[in-house]
């Protein structure tokens, strides 16, 4: 994973850095590292001040073949892109002005061949996840929501439709299987609300009871146009059921911790749910 800014000038128009040929340059990023805030990180890239806070802008999956120490590997990369002010840069980049997503579109840097390699290795079990999830909405103005099974991690509680991403799917992609095996529902992905990471520590995992968690959620924007029966389709999952809520109920239900952590920023930069 990988975290990067497009620095803007007063219209609007990403900077890019000077000296490469058209085309070449690429958007000033870093490795997100185990635990690692990506907007620290996308900023530290960028050499921004601290009080300059990145807003997220967009998520694109990688698929490479990489050279490592054991080989030839298949690399899957998550760029997590990020917007900022040119002012405060240090260094400000002096390049062309290009539209944002002519930016994004640039080779990105860290390149797949410095990513293959592995972090080093944690202390004690941990557990790395990248997800997406949706605040889903019908023509009607409802908000799908899926509850979780007993057995899993916020049992009973209403969750976002979503999931982790698979090795060579994009965000979107995970998202739109994901509502379709939650709910029975086909939805299209909109824009990015929002980017947060969630860590604990001591909590069960996979191969032990005290395993370091750690995962990054993307949070899109999703629409149902044409809403048909709600069934969960996936067989011995994390849902048990599903249902429309208006978003006047949301306060009378429990929500998980994914659930009200998007509502939140939803709620703090103003953006409505449909």
């Amino acid at each position: 994973m990988s975290a990067h800014v497009a620095l803007l000038d007063g219209d609007g128009r990403a900077v890019l850095p000077a000296g490469e040929e058209p085309g070449d340059e690429s958007l000033p990023g870093a490795r997100v590292g185990f635990g690692d805030d990506p907007a620290e990180v996308a900023r530290a890239a960028a050499g921004l001040p601290a009080q300059v806070a990145p807003v997220p802008c967009d998520v694109r999956a990688e698929a490479a073949v990489a050279e490592a120490a054991g080989g030839l590997v298949d690399v899957h990369i998550d760029r997590l892109y990020y917007t900022a002010p040119l002012a405060g840069a240090d260094p400000a980049p002096r390049g062309r002005r290009v539209p944002v997503r002519a930016a994004l579109a640039l080779p990105a840097r860290p390149a797949a061949a410095e990513l293959a390699e592995e972090e080093p290795e944690r202390p004690g079990p941990s557990l790395r996840r990248f997800s997406s999830y949706g605040v889903v909405t019908d023509p009607a103005g409802r908000i799908l929501l899926s509850r979780i099974a007993p057995g899993f991690p916020g049992a009973g509680t209403w969750h976002l439709p979503g999931g982790g991403v698979d090795h060579g799917e994009t965000p979107q992609a995970a998202l739109r299987r994901e509502v379709h095996e939650e709910t029975g529902q086909r939805c299209g992905v909109g824009d990015l609300i929002a980017l947060t990471h969630h860590r604990r520590t001591r909590e069960p995992g996979p191969e032990s009871t005290e395993t370091d968690i750690y995962a990054v959620w993307a949070f899109f924007h999703a629409h149902v146009a044409d809403p048909g029966p709600l069934r969960v389709v996936e067989v011995d999952g994390s849902t048990e059921d599903c249902n429309w809520f208006g978003a006047a109920d949301l306060a009378h239900i429990p929500l998980s911790t994914t659930a009200r952590r998007a509502f939140t920023e939803l709620s703090r930069i103003g953006a409505p749910t449909r």
